[in-house]
C-alpha cells in the first residue's frame, strides 16, 4: 500500500530473505553430498528443488533401498533392498515373511521405506500397517508420512505421478493421498494393532511389522491373542488375490511364528531368514556384547532365529503376575537390593519391592552392563524417584567399597545403607527364596525388561544371573525375615 506524502511508514518492512546467505552453504552441502552418493539426484541451482528423471525412478524401482538414502538412512544397503524385493514383491496372493536378527533395520528398509516406495509404483493400492499395538503403528505411520513430505520424496511422486504428493486424509492411524484415484473407505495406509484391526476392512496389502514382541515370550494370553489377530488378518481382512506380508523376530518356541493348520501346516509361511553372518550388521564385538547379556535360549531366538532350544530346565516356567506399580505406600515399605558389576561378565541388578496392602510384594528392576562407578548417580535418582530410602549391598566382591559410596551424603537425599556376607550358594538361594515367592510377586508393568526377561530365563549354572540373585537376596534379607521372624544373617546398618 502507498504512504501518504508527508507521512512516515508505521508497518515494519518485512526482513530481508535469508536465501543469498544460505543458498551457498546448501549447494555446498549438496554438491559433497553427490560425490559421495553418485546414483542420487543432485540439487538444481534453487536450493529444495530435485532434477529428477525417468532414469533415477528406475533405479529406485531396482533398488528401494535409495529412497532411504534420500531421508537420511545411509545404512541401508543392497541387503535391505533385496529384503523390499522378497516382501513386497511377491506375486499378488502370495503371503510372504521374513525373520531377522534384532538390529537389522528391518522395520527402517521393509515397513518405512518398503510402504512409500510400493506408493510410489502402485498409487491405488490401500496399505494396512499392522504392529503389535495401535500406538507402535500409528508411530511408524508418522514416519511415512515425513518422508512422503520431505523434498526428495515430493519431486519423486511429481515425476511418478504428474502432481506433488497432498493429504486428503489426514488423522491419527491413517492418511490418505491425492495421487490414490480410487475411491475406498479405506485409506492409502492405515494403522492398527494386531488385537484391533476391525472387520469389515480390506486391503491390498497388509504389512504385519513385529507383531510378536517381547510381550509374547512373557505372556502366554498374549502369545494366543497374536495368534488370532494373524488368523483374522488372514482369513477376513485381506482381500482375495491380495497379500499379507510378516516380518519380525522369534521370541519364543510357541509364539505365532509356530501356528499350524489341524493338517500339520504352517499358517505363517516359512519366512526368509538372515542371521548375523548373512548380514554383517553386527561386528564380531557387538555380537559377542549381546551373547554375553543374553541367556542361551534368548541368544539362540533372537539372533540365531533358532526356536528348537525349548525351556528345559527353566526354574520359573509360571507365567509372571503382571501389575501397574503402586507407589502410594509409606516411604518406609519401599526397599532395596543392589547387585553391583565390577568386571567380567556379570551386569548390574536394581531391585525395588514392596509389600501391598493385598499381601502380594510388587517388584521392578533393571540391570545395566556399565562399571557401578558410572551409575552411582543414576541408583540414587531412581531409588528416591521410587521413594525408596532402605538399600542393601552384599560386602562379598568388594569389602563394602560400593557400600561406602551410597553412605556419602548427596543432594538427592541419605539412604539407610544395609551390609551383609553372603554366605548361600547362589542358585540354592534362588530356589529357596525367589521360587517359595513367586506366587506372591507383582512384576511392574514398567519392569526393565531385560532385568525380568534374565529372571524368568534362568537356569542353574547359567550367567547371567544377577538379576535373580539380586531380587532373592532382597527376599532374604527383608520380607523372608518379616514373615518368619528370623534371619540367617545380621544386618549392620553403616
Amino acid at each position: 500500500m502507498p504512504v501518504a506524502k508527508g507521512y512516515h511508514r508505521t508497518t515494519p518492512r518485512k526482513p530481508p530473505s535469508k536465501t543469498h546467505t544460505t543458498r551457498g552453504v546448501k549447494m555446498g552441502v549438496a554438491m559433497k553430498r553427490h560425490q559421495q552418493h553418485p546414483h542420487l539426484p543432485r540439487l538444481k541451482p534453487r536450493p529444495g528443488h530435485f532434477a529428477l528423471t525417468a532414469d533415477h525412478l528406475q533405479q529406485i524401482l531396482e533398488h528401494p533401498h535409495l529412497l532411504g538414502h534420500l531421508v537420511g538412512k545411509t545404512k541401508l544397503t543392497e541387503l535391505h533392498s533385496k529384503w523390499i524385493w522378497e516382501v513386497w514383491g511377491a506375486p499378488s496372493g502370495e503371503p510372504t515373511a521374513l525373520q531377522a536378527h534384532r538390529g537389522a533395520f528391518k522395520t527402517t528398509a521393509v515397513t518405512e521405506i518398503g510402504c512409500v516406495w510400493w506408493l510410489l509404483f502402485h498409487p491405488n493400492d490401500r496399505i494396512a500397517l499392522v504392529r503389535e499395538t495401535f500406538t507402535a503403528a500409528n508411530d511408524t505411520l508418522k514416519t511415512i508420512k515425513a518422508y512422503i513430505k520431505s523434498e526428495p520424496m515430493r519431486a519423486l511422486f511429481k515425476l511418478a505421478h504428474k502432481l506433488y504428493p497432498k493429504t486428503v486424509i489426514n488423522k491419527s492411524g491413517t492418511v490418505t493421498y491425492t495421487f490414490k484415484k480410487s475411491i475406498t473407505k479405506e485409506g492409502s495406509i492405515d494403522a492398527y494393532g494386531i488385537e484391533q484391526v476391525p472387520t469389515g476392512s480390506h486391503y491390498d496389502r497388509i504389512i504385519c511389522d513385529d507383531i510378536i514382541t517381547i510381550n509374547s515370550r512373557l505372556s502366554r494370553a498374549k502369545r494366543e491373542r497374536v495368534k488370532e489377530g494373524v488368523r483374522e488378518i488372514l482369513t477376513n481382512i485381506i482381500d482375495p488375490g491380495k497379500s499379507v506380508h510378516i516380518i519380525g523376530t522369534p521370541w519364543h518356541h510357541d509364539d505365532a511364528w509356530s501356528m499350524t493348520t489341524e493338517d500339520g501346516g504352517t499358517i505363517i509361511p516359512t519366512p526368509f531368514q538372515y542371521r548375523p553372518e548373512d548380514t554383517g550388521i553386527l561386528s564380531a564385538e557387538e555380537l559377542a556384547e549381546k551373547r554375553r547379556r543374553t541367556s542361551k535360549a534368548l541368544f539362540a531366538i533372537n539372533y540365531m532365529l533358532d526356536t528348537s532350544i525349548r525351556d528345559d530346565g527353566q526354574i520359573f516356567d509360571d507365567e509372571p503376575i503382571r501389575g501397574v506399580w503402586d507407589d502410594t505406600r509409606p516411604s518406609c515399605d519401599y526397599y532395596a537390593h543392589l547387585d553391583a558389576k565390577f568386571e567380567g561378565t556379570c551386569t548390574n541388578a536394581l531391585t525395588i519391592m514392596c509389600r501391598l496392602p493385598s499381601g502380594l510384594i510388587q517388584v521392578t528392576g533393571w540391570t545395566f552392563p556399565e562399571h557401578i562407578d558410572k551409575k552411582v548417580e543414576w541408583v540414587r535418582s531412581t531409588l528416591m524417584r521410587y521413594r525408596c530410602s532402605k538399600l542393601w549391598i552384599e560386602t562379598n566382591p568388594d569389602k563394602g567399597y560400593v557400600a561406602k559410596m551410597f553412605k556419602r551424603p548427596s543432594a538427592r537425599g541419605r539412604l539407610s545403607v544395609y551390609t551383609y556376607h553372603e554366605d548361600m550358594n547362589k542358585h540354592n538361594k534362588i530356589i529357596t527364596y525367589l521360587k517359595d515367592f513367586w506366587p506372591e510377586l507383582v512384576w511392574a508393568n514398567n519392569i526393565d525388561n531385560d532385568y525380568l526377561l534374565q529372571v524368568l530365563d534362568y537356569r542353574e549354572g547359567q550367567e547371567p544371573m544377577d538379576c535373580p540373585d539380586s531380587a532373592s537376596s532382597l527376599l532374604a534379607r527383608v520380607f523372608y525375615h518379616k514373615d518368619h521372624k528370623r534371619s540367617n544373617n545380621t544386618l549392620n546398618e553403616l
